[in-house]
This record gives structure tokens, C-alpha cells and sequence, in this order.
């Protein structure tokens, strides 16, 4: 896969892309814009990465693994979105409605006629889970981590939490839900620095920032299906079920460490090269490609793996990897034989158990075998426990304990969504509970400004990856960021 040129014949480099999720997609398709000829390794048989879907033969539907939103302020997913004519799939929604247990229900609206960093204070000082007091002081504090001070940040936002003496009710109502499920770790072991880059891109990026875009067929329609035609049109190769092995690497001569005397000294002769260059990638099958350009793309755990096969094991330890925490996101697929939530509504915070979000997506246009909403089995819905490793013990993420997890969530729903399970009208018609153990890592104070960066020993290797120095907690957005980084790399070199 090398360059050959001829006279008349213009030069596109080649670029090996390894690693098909989210980081992958975005380097592909930026990298096809750019002038690289583009050539993408995935070891599954399916694009998307943990923004996946599987089979559920009990019920003949695909069920995503988790479910994936994307808000306003992720301004590089969203546009990665329109590239790919992805848009239509993904529902809009510009309020964040909350229900706690005892059916108390509220809905947070921006007031878009006010300054972007004001527009949710109107909207918290009718926040119904709260008090006056609460709603006021919850309401400023928001507005004051946009502007917090350097010099004063406090290591984890427990800490900065219990310095300006926020009530337990407010830590338990408004601000450990938040947490949990936007960057899927607790108050007490998340940065803080994370959590205020989170509230400066959503609530106080103004009301197009906190829209949410929910998916309406499941994301292995989107971002595989759809997304590997997109990327073909673009003159994009795809290779499926090829796991990279290793990197075949070398050091290049540089003529101006060659000594005059062509010593045959160790040193001397060590000193005489100089940057080092992957020359081909090798295959679990034996084989060998040969490109221009190589983009890794792929979770850290197939990092380590590549680097090790690779003799790379100096390089890998220096980025200290193991400081990395992975968290668990769990997901409890319902299916009851009607809508728990109100026509027009399609998602909710949750409040008052261990469940933080619900969904129910409508269908997208008649197409049946697509819908996520009706089946035989009922209506379709899921309710998210972000950090699950941190809520759940051991047993509940066992099949065994799982049926107890599930009992749970639905008496939480029962108890919040009261008058839709009056008289017993509502019933639970069918169950499934997936746990992704490594979906996210923990963006605590180690590694949330720690991580490794795109550019490596390599001048024709780059990183990409939710994992890489993003600036984000790992997200989709990072991802997204991350692959079209890289490439913003490699038009440099």
C-alpha cells in the first residue's frame, strides 16, 4: 500500500487507521477530506466500537449496549453527525425533564432571552426537589464554576463541594445525579476540573449546549451500517475481522550523526540512527501491510497488546497506563406493554434509587425492524446506571443478582411513574440487563489532565482514542476529537 507516483499523476499519501469506534470514524472521514488514501482495520465484524448494539433473540430487536446521547455542546460529534447524513437519526430535545419517587416531577427549560450563562437560574428557582434556599444557591454555584479561580481549585469536586457548604439534600437531589451520569464516577472520586469543563460546555454554553440528541434506530444502524456505506463512497477501505498483531518498525540513518572516521564503536554506531518509523503492520494472519501514515485507534487495552507484540514495552510504560480506572456503565432493558413516560416525552432524570436516566426513543419513520419502541414483547425502554461500579456490589453484576437489580429499578419506576402504574395497568412483559465493565475510565484527579497525547516517539505514528489527552472525560465527543486531532497531526509531518 505504499505511494507510487508518476509524473503526471499527483501523490496521496496512504494512512493505515486502526480501530473502527468513534475515533476511527472521525479520522477516516477527515482523513478522506484531507488527501490520504485510507485503508480502515477493525478486528470485529461491525463499525461503532462501544457505541454498539446487539441481538436480543427473545424479542427479534437490536438493543444498543448503553444507551448513547449526545448534547448540544458536543459540537464535533454532532458535526461528524451531518457529514455523514446521521442527523435524521437522532431526536431532539431541548428541556431535561427529572422525576423523583413520590411522583414528583420537574423540567429544566433555559430561558433563552437571558445571557447564556444565566439562562437555567430562572429555571432552578422553581427546581420542585428542592428549596428555596437550595434552588437559589444551586443556581449561583453553577455560575461560579465558570469562573473559579486557578489558583483555588480543590482536587475532587467532593471537596470543592463541602467548601462552599452545599446542604446533603442539594449533593443528593441535584449534584451526585448530574455527576453520575455525565461523567460516570461519584463526587467523591471525580476531578473537579472535569466537572467544571462540563458545566462551562453545557449550562453555561447557553440553551443549544444542553439539547439532547437521542438516537431513534439502534447506533449499530447508525454508526455501522450507514456510516461503512459513507465511508466507502468517500474511496474508504474497510477490512473487517483483521486484528493488528504488531508494528514492524525501524530506525532510520541519519547522515548527520554518521562520524567521519566510521568508528565501529557500540556508541558510535548506536548514535548513527535516529527516528524511529513503523515500515509495515502485521496481521493475526500473518500478513504484512505497508503505508505511509499509521493512525491507532483502539481501546487501551488493545493498546497494550499492540505495544507489547510490537517490543514496545518502554514506550507503553512510560505512559503509565495502569493509573487508568476503568468504570461500569449498566444498562436495565425494559419492555412493558405501554409508555411509562407522557406522549412527547422520551427520556428523564431519574431521582431517589439507583437508576439516574430512563428512555423510551420513538420509532423513526414505519420501518418496524428498525423501531427501538414496539415489538412483540411490549414498548421498549432502558434505564441507565452510570458508575455502576461504584453503586452496585459484586452480586448484582452476576446473572443471579441481576433479577434482584431489575426488581429494583422497576419499583423505583413504579413509585416515581405512579399514576402510569395505577390498577396494575402497567405490567413488565420481558427483561435484560448488559453491564459494559470497561465502557468508560475514571476521570479522577490522577489521570483526567494526565494522559498520553496523540504525537509519539514515531513520525508516522499518531494516537486517537477517548483515552488520549482530549480535555474531556471519555465521551463520544472525546473520541470524536481525538480522531481528527490526530489527523490534524499528520498533515503537519
Amino acid at each position: 500500500m505504499s505511494s507510487l507516483s508518476t509524473p503526471e499523476q499527483r501523490v496521496y499519501p496512504s494512512l493505515a487507521i486502526i480501530g473502527g469506534g468513534l475515533a476511527g470514524i472521525a479520522a477516516a472521514e477527515s482523513a478522506s477530506k484531507n488527501g490520504f488514501r485510507v485503508t480502515l482495520f477493525e478486528r470485529s465484524r461491525v463499525l461503532g466500537g462501544r457505541a454498539a448494539s446487539m441481538f436480543e433473540p427473545n424479542t427479534g430487536q437490536w438493543i444498543d449496549n448503553g444507551q448513547h446521547i449526545a448534547l448540544g455542546c458536543c459540537t464535533e460529534l454532532l458535526d461528524l453527525n451531518r457529514q455523514l447524513g446521521l442527523t435524521e437519526f437522532f431526536e431532539q430535545k431541548n428541556t431535561i425533564p427529572f422525576a423523583q419517587i413520590d411522583g414528583k416531577h420537574g423540567i429544566l427549560t433555559p430561558a433563552t432571552w437571558l445571557p447564556n450563562r444565566w439562562q437555567f437560574f430562572p429555571a432552578f428557582l422553581t427546581f420542585p426537589f428542592l428549596s428555596l434556599k437550595e434552588r437559589f444557591t444551586t443556581g449561583l454555584l453553577l455560575r461560579k464554576l465558570g469562573s473559579q479561580k486557578k489558583e483555588s481549585e480543590p482536587e475532587t469536586f467532593a471537596e470543592w463541594l463541602n467548601t462552599k457548604k452545599v446542604s446533603a439534600n442539594t449533593i443528593e437531589k441535584f449534584w451526585a445525579p448530574l455527576i453520575l451520569s455525565t461523567l460516570s464516577e461519584s463526587i467523591e472520586h471525580v476531578c473537579f476540573k472535569a466537572v467544571r469543563q462540563i458545566i462551562r460546555d453545557s449550562f453555561l454554553a447557553g440553551h443549544q449546549a444542553t439539547t439532547f440528541h437521542i438516537p431513534t434506530i439502534p447506533l449499530r444502524t447508525i454508526y455501522h451500517e450507514i456510516t461503512a456505506e459513507q465511508l466507502r463512497n468517500r474511496g474508504i477501505e474497510l477490512h473487517f475481522l483483521k486484528r493488528v498483531k504488531r508494528f514492524c518498525w525501524e530506525f532510520q540513518t541519519d547522515p548527520n550523526l554518521l562520524s567521519d572516521n566510521n568508528s565501529s564503536n557500540d556508541d558510535d554506531t548506536q548514535q548513527q540512527y535516529a527516528n524511529p518509523r513503523i515500515c509495515a503492520l502485521e496481521l493475526a494472519d500473518g500478513s504484512r501491510w505497508s503505508f505511509d501514515y499509521y493512525l491507532l485507534a483502539v481501546p487501551l487495552s488493545q493498546f497494550r497488546e499492540i505495544m507489547t507484540n510490537s517490543d514496545l514495552e518502554p514506550y507503553a510504560e512510560q505512559l503509565a497506563l495502569e493509573r487508568f480506572e476503568p468504570g461500569s456503565i449498566t444498562t436495565i432493558h425494559l419492555w412493558f406493554n405501554r409508555r411509562l413516560l407522557p406522549d412527547g416525552f422520551f427520556h428523564s432524570a431519574l431521582l431517589g434509587g439507583p437508576g439516574q436516566f430512563l428512555f423510551c426513543p420513538r420509532k423513526h419513520g414505519q420501518n418496524n425492524e428498525n423501531n427501538h419502541e414496539t415489538n412483540n414483547k411490549g414498548i421498549y425502554h432502558n434505564v441507565v446506571i452510570s458508575a455502576s461500579h461504584r453503586l452496585l456490589s459484586e452480586h448484582e453484576f452476576t446473572s443471579r443478582g441481576s433479577f434482584r437489580l431489575v426488581e429494583q429499578i422497576v419499583q423505583q419506576l413504579r413509585n416515581t411513574f405512579v399514576q402510569s402504574f395505577q390498577n396494575e395497568a402497567t405490567q413488565l412483559l420481558f427483561h435484560r440487563v448488559t453491564t459494559h465493565f470497561e465502557a468508560v475510565f475514571s476521570p479522577n484527579p490522577v489521570v483526567y489532565l494526565e494522559r498520553p497525547e496523540s504525537e509519539t516517539p514515531f513520525d508516522n505514528l499518531v494516537l486517537a482514542g477517548d483515552w488520549t489527552q482530549t480535555k474531556l472525560p471519555a465521551t463520544l465527543e472525546g473520541a470524536v476529537r481525538s480522531g481528527r486531532h490526530a489527523v490534524r497531526i499528520l498533515k503537519t509531518q
